[in-house]
């Protein structure tokens, strides 16, 4: 993307035949992408001062991309960030402003496609007429069989959906389009699914049985939106996750244990396996009959790596202890298990206990 500080480069008078006309986008439209970034594309009839139009937002200024000739016409491509709420741009020389919402769409459950006021470049037909100066409709004409040739072309335009992510959606990279993006019942109309992404997951990946049986089952999961996590396309992290499985995600939603694992440390003691595995290595991310969708039982977790405790029901710290079975005294709802005296993520305290040592503060915790 080119750009130059606007203070630093001065644009001497020049005289236009035509102003520059903004084919893409309308005005005022709002865009729902999890790109930030949108194209601006603009068509000037003769070629006076071709080479000094810019898109200006605040004090940057935008070059385009290229410049095609076609059909008696110079046809400007630009490609513009975009930020969260409203974005407004100029076309300089013609003095035409653009004004874009971006709704950042990082699960498919808060769009609505048939949302009228969002902006769908293929709402009405596969390809506005405006860009088949250019661009020939008949080559990306859909028919019956799915051509693997006309969904190839949708990356003409399409192709920072994948960019250069490492981990990449099978029909996404196998240039499968339509396995998603066909509207029931038509073969030439084109659409971004919304509501529950599982309608369409599930047709491939076909856990969703096994998941729904389990008794605690991960929120988006229960929810059907699968694109709270992946990415349908393709994205930076194994499973075309969006961030780190292992701690950077989970807290994108668990705030309360954001401090844990980005290395600010609000309590003395972390346990240590949220810096190494992370919170996969005790919780499910989909669903599993343990509550916190734990792999196992809460003790028989602990002792999984805790191991000279493993088969311990009394006795720890002092004899006559019970560690498992009796009723957990601060939450009487719950059996006593590890985490009636150990906070499984971080502590002030020595061994992540609830409360110190000295003073039997921890003790008084059940025994007052």
């Amino acid at each position: 993307m080119l750009f130059l500080v606007l203070a630093s480069f001065f644009f001497p008078a020049a005289a236009w035949a035509e102003e520059p006309e903004i084919l893409y986008p309308p005005a005022k439209a709002v865009i729902h992408a999890k790109i930030p970034s949108i194209s601006i594309i603009a068509r000037q009839k003769d070629d006076k001062g071709l080479s000094q139009i810019r898109v200006r937002s605040g004090d940057i200024l935008y070059a385009p991309l290229g410049i095609w000739a076609a059909q008696g016409s110079h046809y400007l491509h630009f490609n513009v960030p975009l930020k969260p709420g409203k974005n407004s741009f100029e076309l300089l020389s013609s003095g035409k402003n653009i004004s874009i919402t971006y709704k950042p769409l990082r699960s498919l459950s808060t769009f609505n496609p048939n949302d009228k006021d969002a902006y769908l470049f293929h709402r009405t037909e596969v390809l506005p007429e405006s860009c088949t100066q250019c661009h020939d409709p008949k080559k990306i004409k859909l028919s019956e069989n799915l051509s693997g040739e006309a969904q190839a072309l949708c990356f003409s335009c399409h192709k920072n959906i994948l960019g250069k992510t490492p981990w990449q959606h099978g029909p996404a990279v196998n240039k499968q389009c339509l396995a998603c993006h066909k509207e029931p019942g038509s073969l030439l109309k084109i659409t971004i699914p919304g509501g529950k992404s599982e309608n369409l997951c599930f047709r491939c990946h076909v856990n969703k049985k096994s998941w729904l049986q389990k008794s605690h089952i991960h929120g988006p999961v229960g929810t059907g939106d699968c694109t709270v996590c992946h990415n349908p396309h393709g994205d930076i992290e194994r499973f075309q996750l969006w961030a780190a499985g292992k701690d950077e995600l989970c807290v994108a939603c668990h705030t309360d244990k954001k401090s844990l694992v980005n290395g600010k440390k609000p309590v003395y003691y972390v346990h240590g396996i949220l810096n190494g595995i992370g919170c996969i290595a005790c919780h499910d991310p989909h669903a599993t009959n343990n509550a916190f969708q734990l792999y196992k039982p809460i003790n028989d977790l602990c002792t999984g790596c805790h191991t000279t405790l493993k088969g311990v029901t009394r006795g720890h710290p002092v004899g006559g202890h019970p560690v498992s079975g009796a009723k957990d005294p601060r939450r009487p709802e719950r059996s006593f298990t590890c985490t009636s005296c150990h906070n499984p993520h971080g502590s002030d305290f020595k061994f992540l206990l609830i409360g110190d040592i000295l003073g039997g503060h921890i003790c008084s915790q059940c025994h007052y």
